[in-house]
């Protein structure tokens, strides 16, 4: 059952004026690089950092990562708090 590729594109960014485009799915793994033909006129240093811009501002557009982030805290904070009461009643039980 295939998806069309628009449904997979969570975000996208680009570099050197839209010569680099990478896309990334909702995993934020990398779906697809598009070069345009002109980018063969860019040198390596102008390549690389057309890339990078572009992966930045692709991964700055994912939708919901900072949630996701904040909720991993939470929890974590959570099962922190669980672990620290569960290990102080332990530690009274043994006086």
């Amino acid at each position: 059952m295939g998806v069309t590729q628009e449904t997979d594109i969570a975000s996208a960014g680009e570099g050197a004026d839209g010569l680099v485009r990478i896309e990334l799915d909702s995993a934020g793994q990398l779906w697809d690089v598009v070069l345009h033909p002109d980018v063969t006129q860019l040198t390596v240093d102008e390549l690389r950092t057309a890339l990078f811009d572009a992966i930045t501002q692709a991964q700055a557009g994912l939708p919901g990562l900072d949630e996701t982030i904040a909720d991993a805290t939470s929890v974590a904070d959570r099962r922190f708090a669980e672990i620290s009461e569960a290990l102080h009643a332990i530690s009274r039980r043994r006086r």
